[in-house]
C-alpha cells in the first residue's frame, strides 16, 4: 500500500514569501509541523558552524554528513556552544548575530548556529511555539550524530533566547548519548509554555547544569525558577534600564517598543561572553530582601557566562 504524503509535507518544502522587518521575519503562512512532523536538516533547520578559522563566513552541516564535517574547522578540542534564535528571528540578526560575535571574538569555541528562521517566523506565534518540539528533537539528533563523531558533551552547551531556550530544553531531555553540561536559557518564553509538561519546556533536568536570565518575567519570560540558578537583573522584570516608556517610544524602531525588556537577558549574556567577571550577583530568597540588604553576606557568582558551575 502507498503511503500518503500530507499536502502540508509538500508545502513545507516550498519556502513560504516572507519578508525582512527590522529584525524580524514575517512569512505569509506558518510552518506547521504539527501536520507534517517529518523536520529535515538542510530544508526546515540548519546547523551553521563559525569558528576562529571562519568567523564570518558559516560552514553548514548535516546530519550523517562526514563529509561536510570533516571538512569543516570544527575541534572538538574546543568548547562547542549551539545557539537557538527566538520568535521572528534569524541567524543573522539580532540575538543570534549579537551571541555569534561574542563567542568567535573569544576564538575559542566552536559555535553552532540552529537556524530554525521559517519553523519561527512571525506573525505565527502559536506555531513557532509549538515547533519548538520538532526543533528540539532534530537538534538532539544532530548533536547524537556529533557524538559519533568525537564531540565531548562534557564541552556542550545549549544557549537559547526566547522560544529558543524551550527548543534548547527539549534538545537536552532528547539526546540519548547523555546529558550536555549545560544549558543557558535567555528569558525563556512564558506565553503557551507555563502549563506544558516539563519535557516540552526548558527544567534542570536538561543538562548537568542549567542557568537562567529574567528580564521580562511575567510578560514575555518566565516568571519562576526554570534552572539550578536562577538570575533576576533589575528584579527581572519590565522595564529593564534603558527600556522605559519615556525611552522607547520616540525610537524609530517598533519592535523595540514591545520587546526591549525581553532582548535585554541576551544583551547582558553577550557582554558577559566577552567580559566573564561582569554582572556579579547574590543569592537572595527575594528582591524584596535585596532591596533591604539582607542578602548582602550571601554567597556571590557571576550572572551569565562565567557562572560558578558547582
Amino acid at each position: 500500500m502507498q503511503t500518503t504524503v500530507p499536502l502540508a509535507c509538500f508545502l513545507s518544502l516550498i519556502r513560504p514569501p516572507g519578508i525582512q522587518f527590522e529584525n524580524a521575519l514575517f512569512q505569509i503562512a506558518p510552518v506547521n509541523k504539527g501536520k507534517c512532523p517529518f523536520v529535515r536538516d538542510n530544508i526546515d533547520i540548519v546547523f551553521q558552524l563559525y569558528t576562529r578559522h571562519n568567523p564570518t563566513v558559516a560552514h553548514s552541516l548535516l546530519i550523517d554528513d562526514d563529509e561536510s564535517l570533516f571538512a569543516s574547522s570544527i575541534d572538538f578540542n574546543d568548547p562547542t556552544v549551539l545557539y537557538f534564535h527566538a520568535f521572528m528571528e534569524t541567524p543573522d540578526d539580532g540575538s543570534a548575530l549579537r551571541i555569534r560575535e561574542a563567542y568567535t571574538h573569544r576564538g575559542d569555541t566552536n559555535i553552532i548556529m540552529v537556524d530554525a528562521q521559517r519553523l519561527e517566523a512571525g506573525p505565527w506565534y502559536f506555531k513557532a511555539a509549538e515547533n519548538t518540539w520538532y526543533i528540539g528533537r532534530i537538534a538532539a539528533q544532530f548533536i547524537d550524530y556529533l557524538v559519533s563523531r568525537g564531540l565531548k558533551l562534557s564541552k556542550t552547551h545549549l544557549v537559547g533566547h526566547s522560544l529558543g531556550a524551550q527548543a534548547a530544553g527539549v534538545t537536552g531531555s532528547t539526546i540519548k548519548s547523555g546529558n550536555v553540561s549545560r544549558i543557558t536559557g535567555l528569558d525563556p518564553a512564558l506565553p503557551l509554555f507555563d502549563k506544558l509538561p516539563l519535557q516540552q519546556r526548558l527544567d534542570p533536568s536538561d543538562a548537568e547544569f542549567v542557568d537562567v536570565i529574567h528580564t521580562d518575567a511575567g510578560i514575555f519570560g518566565f516568571n519562576h525558577q526554570m534552572g539550578h540558578v536562577d538570575f533576576y537583573p533589575n528584579g527581572g522584570i519590565s522595564p529593564q534600564p534603558g527600556c522605559e516608556l519615556e525611552v522607547v517610544i520616540p525610537q524609530q524602531q517598533l519592535l523595540t517598543k514591545f520587546f526591549c525588556s525581553h532582548w535585554r537577558s541576551y544583551m547582558f549574556y553577550s557582554e558577559s561572553v566577552l567580559r566573564p567577571a561582569s554582572f556579579v550577583s547574590s543569592r537572595c530568597q527575594s528582591m524584596s530582601d535585596f532591596s533591604k540588604g539582607y542578602c548582602s553576606k550571601e554567597k556571590t557568582t557571576h550572572m551569565g557566562f562565567g557562572v560558578d558551575l558547582k
